[in-house]
């Protein structure tokens, strides 16, 4: 009966959502904000019945969303929150400096199931979407935002925007569900007008791949505009400041273009970060391939502007020396732009010789610890080491002299197949004299 009564629900609010409106005015409710529809569709996501658990979902998600007030009373339960993940939302609940109304109290124990649903889906193939919908609508109220961020959803969120997207490498990917892959990336756009939320994309390491990887592959433009839209704000914010631009046709979480601005305003500043994931080089690629699909949304033009001038900022930064420098002196070198750049090569190959070949010394170094400094910044250093001996005069002999070549010989014979390509191509430049005419006849091959 019950699941007769939610599936019948469920076709209404379909054809009209307005009818969720009718919950906010049951009898027994305190006043129209703390409606009992709140905590009995709750209730109902307690029981082991995945399809009494979706059905009831979807009418608590459109009994949130039309709501009669937009303050559902979590003030004071954000500011409880902090500024970051990390404890429990109920214990942030239970401090906090006011007591909550029914509502309030639905919305912090909705967040912490719709986290824990990320992390584990109790189906394999309906959680997901189901479950993104819903925080979709509830990341449109202004103070769930910091719920969800201290419940480590910033992560989740980026996890399941990954699941969701198509594999950018497949040349055939698989049909994937364009709906809940829009929700997810809406929910994160939702999350970067919250600066700790933004702070925790920026160095999670998961939220800006996942954002770019659907900016690279959405074949909707509605999903395309919000993955852009979120990466732009990303990058601002790691830049000082906020692009700051709402416009009253912001995307909702109904995937039209009639959404709450207001809703979607932003906060208190934020402050400049690093951005863990982020290939300045591959998200230029993204942006002009963007560019050349010639949307007519003038927001989503402007966003890919601000996109492409912060990348190409980030890029100079990222190849600049002294961020090169910090990066050795750190004992871990990764595979950021400079290494790669020929332009930074021509200009700052010398420079490993200051202070009495202070830095070539460090990639030395880095070379004869392999074991612990992993094999990525061992493959890193043997590149460099490679570069320094083929653009400095008798850079041959200075890596020789202090004591690159014998490492690079050694290293030949390493477990990693990176390490060993790495090694080969090193020991190739320190041989050989003239390996730019080497490289150009292999080029010509």
């Amino acid at each position: 009966m019950a699941r007769h009564v939610l599936a019948t629900l469920v076709r209404v609010l379909s054809d009209d959502a307005r009818v969720a409106s009718v919950f906010h005015r049951l009898p027994g409710a305190p006043d129209a904000v703390n409606s009992v529809a709140y905590a009995d569709f709750f209730r109902l996501l307690a029981t082991d019945d995945w399809f009494s658990q979706e059905k009831a979902l979807f009418c608590l998600a459109k009994v949130i969303e039309h709501r009669p007030k937009k303050d559902m009373g979590l003030a004071a339960v954000a500011a409880a929150c902090g500024g970051g993940p990390g404890g429990s939302v109920e214990g942030a609940a239970a401090s906090a400096a006011e007591p909550m109304g029914a509502a309030a109290q639905t919305v912090v124990q909705l967040t912490q199931w719709l986290c824990a649903q990320l992390a584990r889906p109790s189906h394999a193939s309906r959680a997901l979407p189901a479950v993104v919908s819903a925080l979709a609508v509830l990341l449109a109220v202004r103070e769930a935002r910091a719920l969800v961020t201290h419940s480590g959803g910033v992560r989740l969120l980026g996890d399941a925007t990954t699941r969701l997207a198509p594999d950018p490498r497949d040349p055939e990917p698989a049909p994937h569900d364009v709906q809940a892959l829009y929700e997810s990336t809406l929910c994160l756009w939702f999350l970067t007008f919250h600066p700790p939320a933004t702070r925790e994309m920026a160095r999670s390491g998961v939220v800006i791949p996942a954002l770019m990887d659907v900016a690279r592959t959405a074949a909707k433009e509605k999903v395309a505009r919000v993955a852009v839209l979120a990466l732009s704000e990303i990058v601002a914010a790691a830049s000082g400041g906020r692009r700051g631009r709402v416009d009253a046709d912001a995307p909702s979480p109904r995937g039209d273009a009639g959404g709450d601005a207001g809703d979607a305003e932003d906060e208190n500043g934020s402050s400049v970060v690093p951005l863990v994931g982020m290939d300045e080089v591959a998200l230029g690629k993204v942006v002009a391939s963007l560019k050349l699909r010639g949307f007519a949304d003038e927001e989503l033009g402007a966003a890919l502007g601000d996109l492409e001038t912060g990348a190409a900022a980030r890029l100079r930064e990222a190849t600049s020396w002294s961020r090169y420098r910090a990066e050795l002196l750190s004992g871990h070198p990764s595979w950021t732009p400079s290494h790669t750049d020929d332009a930074f090569w021509r200009e700052n190959a010398q420079k490993l010789t200051d202070d009495n070949c202070q830095l070539l010394r460090v990639l030395v170094n880095i070379l004869a610890e392999d074991e612990a400094s992993g094999a990525i910044a061992t493959a890193v250093a043997l590149h460099d080491v490679g570069e320094f001996a083929t653009r400095y005069p008798a850079g041959r002999f200075l890596v020789a002299d202090v004591g690159g070549k014998e490492h690079a010989m050694r290293l030949l014979t390493h477990a990693d197949d990176e390490v060993r390509k790495h090694a080969l191509l090193c020991t190739q430049k320190l041989l050989v004299a003239n390996w730019q005419f080497l490289g150009d006849e292999q080029k010509g091959r």
